[in-house]
């Protein structure tokens, strides 16, 4: 059983949708790195922290 949608657009606006967030993730595709770059960062230097305060070191 085959129903014919209402809209005759529905696979062009899926694809200018999926497009648009194609777009959107290269735009702040830089950003999303500096974020995940700056987070490992500072996790390493807290668990260097942590290993330190373990030890006694500090």
């Amino acid at each position: 059983m085959v129903t014919k949608s209402k809209s005759d657009y529905t696979v062009f606006w899926s694809i200018v949708a999926i497009v648009i967030g194609g777009l959107s993730i290269a735009y702040c595709f830089s950003h999303i790195i500096d974020l995940v770059r700056d987070s490992m960062e500072r996790s390493s230097r807290t668990i260097a922290y942590l290993a330190r305060l373990m030890k006694g070191s500090v």
